[in-house]
C-alpha cells in the first residue's frame, strides 16, 4: 500500500502515515441521519466516546441528549453503534462547534485515538479523513501543513494549509500529526477562495486544547504507569504486561492445591510484582490472600496484614480459625515475599546463632505446609539464598518441592508489552520509532548469555526506572526520542539519576548521604551472598547517622533529599493500612548490585552493624535471664565504647552499653577487694598458656619509663608484659606505654607522624587497665614486621585488622608489631588490643593507628 505524500512547510515532499487496516482511519466514524445518510465525521476516544462538530449532529437532524447512529466504515465489518450526544460538552456551531456523542457500547476492533496539543506542530505534515459526497462510501484520506493558531471571534481555529484534498464532508474529521500519531485538531470549516482565488487550499480546525477542554477525559492521566524501583502492587495491576508465561506457571503450581510452594528468582526479576500484581488478581473465586514480609517479624507482620492471632496463638492455628469464620473463603493463600529477609541472621559458625524467633517462624511454616488445612503457604525469595533455606530449615525446603524457577530470560515480545502497553492504557503515545529503539538497547545488554531476542529478566528495575523517567520528561501525553536521550538512554539512566541525586547535597552533606545509604545495606562478610537492603525505622536511622560530627538537622536535610528522590522508600511497617512506625528502606536491591561506591559505603559499616545487631540480641536475652554474664564484655564492651564516639546509639543499645559499663566497674573494685587478682596470676601461670619471663617483676618499678623498659624486646618479653597489662598488677604500665615525641618519627614515615601524634594526643581513646578480665585466662600473640605489613604476605596478617592495609606506607621498615587477645577458655572471642612495638629501648603501644587516617 502507497504511503501518503504531502508538502512540508519548506514545499519538500514528506512521507504521511499510510492508510492501513485497523489504522487511524478505522477509528473515524460517519455520523448519521435517521435514514442512514453521513453528514459527516467524527473519531473515537478512550472511554466508547465519539468526538465531532455540533453542526454535524444538527445537520443528522439531532441535538443535545437526541440519540445518533454513527458507523464506522474502515473497521473490520464497517460496524455501526448508537449513542447520545451529551449535553455538557456541547459547544454551538456559532462559538466552538464542537459534540461529544457518549456510546452505548463501542464496537469492537475499532481503534481509540489520543488527543495531544496543537501547539509546537505548526509546519509539521498533518493527515485527516472524510467523508466527502464525491468520493467513495467508505471516505477519503486527505493531507495538509499545520499553520499557526488563528483567533475567529471568542475562540481560536486552528489554520491548515496544502489542505486541498480536504474537501466538504471532512468536518468532525481528526487532524493526526504524523510524527506523532496524535490528534491535534479536529476539522472543522473549509472557508472556500475569496474572489481574488485566495485561501483555496486552506481550511480550519478545532485545535486539541479546545478539545481538551471541552472534555477533559480527553487529557492523559497524570499517572505514571511505569513502577520506577518500586514492585507492582494488586492496586497496579492494570498496568502489569509481559509476564503471562511466568504468571500461568505459578498459578498452575497454586491453583494445583500444593500446600507449599517456593517461587524463587534473582533480585531485581519481578517476583514480587509477578505475585502480587499478576497471581492475586487472577485467583480461583473463593480464594483469600494474606501477604507479608518477615522484616520486624513475620508472625506480627502477619496478623497486622489479615491473619488475626499469628503473631501469639501460631500460623497454622490462625489460618484454620480464618478459614472458619470466613464466609465464602475455601482456601487461603499466605504470601511470604521476600522470605530471604528471614535467613539473613548470619547463623552457626558465623558469629552468633539463629535468633529464637526465626527458628520458631520456620517451624511453623513447615507445619502449615505439612498440615492438611485449605491453606497454601507461597515462599517468594530470591535464588542465592537457596542453600541457607537448605541449612536452617531443611523440612520445609523439602516440603515445597519441586521449586518452582522463575523464568530467567524476558523475549523480546514480553519486553516490547512491558515498554508498550501501560502507556497506551494510560493513553499515552510513543513517538515513532522509540519502542523499538528502546527494546534493541536493552536486547543488546544482555547477549553475553542469552539468545539473541531474549535478555535476563535482571534488566527490569532498571528497565522501568528508565521508562519512568521518560514519562516524567513526556511532552504532553507523548513519550519522546528527546526524553529518552536526555534521561541517558538504557543503562545510562541509573548512574545518571544517583549522580543528580547527590548532587543536591553541598560537600558536607555527601558524607552524611554515605552513612546513611550505608545504614540501610545488610553487608554479607562471608562472601557467601550479595548485600541485600535492611529495613530501619525512621527514628533508628536518624539516631544511627547522627554523631558528634553529625547533628539532626543534617540528617533531616539528607533523607528529605533521598526521600523525594525515591532512593530510599519510606513506609508504615503495616502494609494492610494500619498505622506503625515509619520504615526506611533502600527502593531495590539494584542500587547496591549496580553501584559499587554503595557497596563500598555499607563495607566500610560492617563491622559496625554486627556489633549493633549482637549487643541488642544480647540485650534482649539480658532482659529475659537478667544474668550478669549476658551484658557485654571485653572486645564487645571496647567495640561499644568506640562506636558511640562515632555514632548515635538506639535507647536500648546505649542502655545496654552503660549497664555494662557499671558491671565491669563493680566486678573490678569486687575483684580488688578479694585479692582476686593474685589468684588470676597463678592461674594464668599454671596454665603455661601466659608465661611470665623471669625479669616480668621489674615491671613494678616505679618509675613509668623504667616500667615499660623492663621487658625485653622479645616475644617472651611481648608476652610477659600483655600478662602484667591484662591482669593490671603494675598500675604504671600502660601509663608508660604512651608514645613519647620521638617514638612517632621512629615508628612512622615522615609525612604520617606528626598527623599520628597530633591524632593521640588529642583524640585517641587510651585503653585503661587491667585489660583483661579475670575469667579470660588465656593469652593470644600474634606479629608482623612492617615489611610484611606492606607487602601483605605474611600469613598471620589475616589476623590483624583491615586498616593496617589502609596505613601499610605509612610504616617505617624494621619493626615488629604486637597484636593480641585475652579470652576465656574455649572462647573465640574477648578482649582484642593491637599496636605494640618496641622503639627507643621501650615499648610504646599506638592502638589502631589506622584511625589517624582519618574519615
Amino acid at each position: 500500500m502507497e504511503s501518503l505524500v504531502t508538502s512540508s512547510a519548506e514545499g519538500d515532499p514528506v512521507a504521511a502515515k499510510p492508510l492501513e487496516l485497523g489504522g487511524p482511519a478505522a477509528a473515524v466514524a460517519q455520523i448519521l441521519t435517521g435514514a442512514g445518510v453521513a453528514t459527516g465525521a467524527g473519531f473515537l476516544v478512550p472511554g466508547g466516546v465519539v468526538v465531532t462538530c455540533a453542526h454535524v449532529v444538527c445537520d443528522a437532524g439531532h441535538g443535545p441528549g437526541d440519540e445518533v447512529e454513527v458507523r464506522f466504515p474502515q473497521a473490520m465489518g464497517a460496524p455501526k453503534a448508537r449513542g447520545r450526544v451529551l449535553t455538557g460538552p456541547w459547544r454551538r456551531p456559532e462559538d466552538e462547534d464542537t459534540a461529544v456523542i457518549q456510546l452505548a457500547q463501542a464496537p469492537p476492533l475499532v481503534p481509540e485515538l489520543l488527543v495531544g496539543l496543537a501547539h509546537g506542530a505548526k509546519g509539521r505534515p498533518a493527515w485527516s479523513f472524510g467523508f466527502p459526497s464525491s468520493t467513495f462510501d467508505g471516505g477519503h484520506e486527505g493531507t495538509a501543513t499545520v499553520g499557526g493558531p488563528l483567533r475567529v471571534l471568542d475562540h481560536w481555529v486552528l489554520q491548515l494549509h496544502d489542505a486541498n484534498t480536504v474537501a466538504r464532508g471532512f468536518s468532525g474529521a481528526p487532524v493526526v500529526d504524523t510524527r506523532t500519531g496524535l490528534v491535534i485538531g479536529m476539522v472543522t470549516s473549509l472557508p472556500g477562495a475569496d474572489p481574488h482565488q485566495r485561501g483555496l487550499n486552506t481550511a480550519y480546525a478545532t485545535p486539541g486544547e479546545i478539545l481538551r477542554e471541552v472534555w477533559p477525559a480527553l487529557k492523559p492521566l497524570d499517572v505514571c504507569p511505569y513502577q520506577d524501583f518500586r514492585a507492582f502492587t494488586y492496586e497496579r495491576a492494570r498496568w502489569f504486561h509481559g509476564r503471562d508465561r511466568a504468571k500461568e506457571q505459578l498459578l498452575r503450581h497454586l491453583v494445583g492445591r500444593r500446600h507449599g510452594v517456593l517461587l524463587q528468582g534473582p533480585s531485581g526479576s519481578g517476583k514480587s510484582s509477578l505475585v502480587q500484581a499478576g497471581v492475586l488478581p487472577e485467583l480461583p473465586s473463593g480464594w483469600r490472600s494474606v501477604v507479608a514480609r518477615p522484616a520486624r517479624g513475620l508472625r506480627a507482620n502477619l496478623e497486622l496484614a489479615g491473619l488475626p492471632g499469628a503473631a501469639d496463638g501460631g500460623i497454622l492455628a490462625s489460618a484454620e480459625r480464618f478459614l472458619a469464620e470466613s464466609s465464602g473463603t475455601d482456601h487461603l493463600l499466605l504470601v511470604i515475599d521476600q522470605f530471604e529477609e528471614l535467613l539473613t541472621s548470619p547463623g552457626p559458625g558465623h558469629g552468633s546463632a539463629v535468633p529464637d524467633e526465626d527458628l520458631i517462624v520456620l517451624r511453623q511454616l513447615t507445619e502449615v505446609v505439612e498440615s492438611r488445612a485449605a491453606v497454601t503457604v507461597l515462599l517468594v525469595m530470591r535464588n542465592d539464598f537457596y542453600p541457607r533455606l537448605a541449612d536452617r530449615a531443611p523440612k520445609l525446603l523439602q516440603a515445597v518441592q519441586p521449586v518452582v524457577d522463575l523464568p530467567p530470560t524476558l523475549t523480546s515480545e514480553e519486553l516490547y508489552a512491558i515498554i508498550t502497553k501501560p502507556a497506551a492504557d494510560a493513553a499515552l503515545r510513543f513517538e515513532e520509532g522509540l519502542p523499538q529503539t528502546i527494546l534493541t538497547e536493552v536486547l543488546a545488554s544482555g547477549r553475553y548469555d542469552t539468545d539473541p531476542d531474549e535478555v535476563r529478566a535482571t534488566v527490569l528495575p532498571l528497565l522501568e526506572k528508565t521508562l519512568t523517567l521518560v514519562w516524567e520528561n513526556r511532552a504532553d501525553n507523548l513519550l519522546t526520542c528527546d526524553a529518552y536521550a536526555k534521561v541517558g538512554r538504557f543503562g545510562g539512566s541509573l548512574a545518571q539519576w544517583q549522580d543528580a541525586v547527590l548532587g543536591q547535597l553541598d560537600e558536607r552533606h555527601k558524607p552524611v548521604a554515605q552513612r546513611v545509604l550505608a545504614l540501610l545495606v545488610r553487608h554479607d562478610r562471608s562472601g557467601k551472598s550479595l548485600d541485600t537492603r535492611r529495613q530501619r525505622s525512621v527514628a533508628e536511622l536518624r539516631t544511627l547517622a547522627c554523631g558528634p560530627a553529625v547533628d539532626e538537622v543534617a540528617v533531616d536535610r539528607v533523607l528529605t533529599v533521598l526521600t523525594r528522590e525515591r532512593i530510599i522508600t519510606v513506609r508504615s511497617s503495616d502494609e494492610s493500612g494500619g498505622t506503625g512506625p515509619p520504615m526506611a528502606e533502600l527502593v531495590h536491591d539494584l542500587l547496591i548490585d549496580n553501584w559499587p561506591e554503595l557497596r563500598q559505603w555499607g563495607a566500610a559499616y560492617a563491622e559496625f552493624d554486627m556489633w549493633l545487631d549482637h549487643a541488642l540480641e544480647r540485650a534482649g536475652r539480658w532482659e529475659g535471664s537478667g544474668k550478669g554474664g549476658d551484658l557485654l564484655q571485653g572486645t564487645d564492651l571496647e567495640l561499644g565504647r568506640r562506636w558511640r564516639a562515632e555514632f548515635g546509639l538506639p535507647a536500648p543499645a546505649e542502655d545496654f552499653l552503660s549497664r555494662s559499663e557499671r558491671r565491669r566497674r563493680w566486678r573490678r573494685l569486687q575483684v580488688a577487694a578479694v585479692g582476686v587478682s593474685a589468684v588470676c596470676v597463678a592461674a594464668l601461670a599454671a596454665t603455661g598458656v601466659i608465661r611470665v619471663g623471669a625479669d616480668g617483676g621489674a615491671g613494678r618499678s616505679g618509675n613509668p619509663v623504667a616500667s615499660a623498659s623492663a621487658y625485653p624486646a622479645t616475644d617472651a618479653g611481648a608476652r610477659a608484659l600483655m600478662t602484667m597489662a591484662g591482669k593490671g598488677a603494675d598500675p604504671g604500665l600502660v601509663e608508660a606505654l604512651r608514645p613519647r615525641h620521638e617514638d612517632y618519627e621512629a615508628v612512622f614515615q615522615p609525612g604520617f607522624a606528626k598527623q599520628a601524634e597530633r591524632f593521640y594526643q588529642a583524640s585517641a581513646p587510651w585503653p585503661s587497665g587491667p585489660w583483661a578480665e579475670p575469667q579470660q585466662t588465656v593469652l593470644q600473640m600474634w606479629k608482623a614486621t612492617t615489611e610484611e605489613i606492606h607487602a601483605g604476605t605474611a600469613p598471620t596478617l589475616k589476623y590483624f585488622p583491615g586498616g593496617y592495609a589502609k596505613l601499610k606506607d605509612g610504616f617505617r621498615p624494621g619493626l615488629v608489631i604486637y597484636r593480641w587477645k585475652y579470652t576465656e577458655p574455649g572462647e573465640p572471642y574477648g578482649m582484642a588490643l593491637d599496636g605494640l612495638v618496641f622503639v627507643n629501648g621501650h615499648w610504646a603501644l599506638f592502638p589502631k593507628p589506622w584511625l589517624a587516617l582519618g574519615p
